[in-house]
């Protein structure tokens, strides 16, 4: 078999929402609508130098040398895809991995193009979420538009990783030019995506990367320790998700989040977002002074 080994972009592009479309308008219009997608789908991944690899129903594979023609890609086909009028309603997801992979003359194999088809099914309709190994390797004007999204388990990994929402409707060649950054710089990241958490005078500084960060009164299992018999052995967790911090309660008292002065949200075995800055009681009802009491600022 004619087969080689290449480095490249893998970018899945499909149509959200089709299965809806063909019930509400019809099997002619709905089939109208998607063959026009599918066609400035393609279009686009050929004006920036990338090659169609198949078309499954509603949705494009492409291959790119680089990572920059792929993004620029994803990015003009969401701008399209927002003046066309009978795509209002449905929106276009895309994924983009980046590495190693097996190209055949009529396909191409390999984790990448998992991770690839992994990222896509997270994305929403108008969002484009790229890997990792994008992010390393795309130009430094790209990356200012890059936001941290979630981490998680690509198929096939043990461990999670970070994956990324790659913004385009404020991108622009001339835009992005204008900021230059070094390749391993991410303290940009760091003020927006860091979570401060204060507790007896000691404060903690959590990344996405840091997370799941654990606390309770169990010293083998807890990262935060946590001295005070109304909380749980494991009382509650931290994880980063959809980009933002998300508390997650397990224990038997519960937790309450204290937000701008409002009353307390009680949390049993549920979830909350943190948002802005409050403080935590752990088991217990409490006010900014009372010990343990664990403060948050994201």
């Amino acid at each position: 078999m004619n087969q080689r080994s290449q480095t490249q972009a893998i970018m899945f592009a499909d149509v959200s929402g089709s299965s809806a479309l063909y019930k509400r308008v019809g099997n002619e219009e709905a089939k109208a609508t998607i063959d026009d997608a599918v066609q400035f789908m393609t279009a686009l991944t050929i004006v920036h130098e990338g090659t169609l690899v198949k078309t499954i129903g509603d949705e494009i594979m492409a291959r790119f040398d680089l990572v920059n023609q792929a993004c620029e890609a994803a990015i003009a086909i969401q701008q399209r895809s927002i003046k066309e009028p009978r795509l209002k309603d449905l929106g276009i997801r895309i994924g983009i991995a980046y590495g190693d992979v097996l190209i055949t003359p009529n396909d191409v194999f390999g984790d990448r193009v998992n991770d690839a088809a992994c990222v896509a099914h997270i994305a929403r309709a108008n969002q484009i979420v790229i890997t990792q190994s994008v992010v390393d390797a795309m130009d430094n004007a790209l990356r200012r538009d890059c936001q941290m999204f979630d981490r998680i388990n690509i198929k096939g990994e043990t461990e999670k990783t970070l994956i990324y929402r790659l913004e385009w409707e404020h991108s622009g060649k001339d835009n992005r030019a204008t900021m230059v950054m070094p390749i391993h710089d991410v303290t940009r990241f760091v003020d927006k995506f860091q979570l401060e958490l204060v507790v007896n005078g000691r404060t903690i500084s959590l990344l996405p990367e840091q997370t799941p960060f654990h606390i309770g009164r169990d010293p083998h299992k807890a990262q935060l320790l946590i001295e005070t018999e109304l909380a749980s052995r494991e009382h509650c967790h931290i994880e980063f998700r959809r980009g933002k911090y998300v508390l997650v309660d397990h224990s038997t008292n519960g937790t309450y989040v204290y937000v701008d002065e409002q009353e307390p949200i009680y949390l049993r075995r549920e979830e909350l977002p943190l948002q802005g800055r409050g403080f935590i009681g752990l088991g217990q009802t409490a006010t900014a002074s009372t010990p343990w009491a664990l403060h948050f600022k994201v």
